[in-house]
């Protein structure tokens, strides 16, 4: 079944060299899980040089990604 999307607004978190996160898991607030809670629109990364997988998922309110998820696609970056 799953929850129902647009009851709740949500917002974007980056996860960097992330594992997905479980359903039902909040996604936790780190270096390698950002938040983009406040409408930001664009944001600048450090990232140490080598080869880096990025993905975006929505999670609603409380952190917690859709269901079913809402994500884009994994898109690798090299940092020299």
């Amino acid at each position: 079944a799953g929850r129902r999307i647009g009851q709740k607004s949500g917002h974007h978190h980056l996860l960097i060299d992330a594992a997905p996160i479980a359903e039902d898991n909040v996604i936790p607030k780190s270096d390698i899980y950002l938040h983009f809670g406040k409408g930001q629109t664009e944001a600048m990364v450090q990232l140490p040089p080598g080869r880096h997988v990025l993905q975006l998922v929505l999670g609603d309110h409380n952190h917690i990604p859709h269901v079913p998820p809402i994500v884009s696609e994994k898109i690798t970056v090299m940092v020299e």
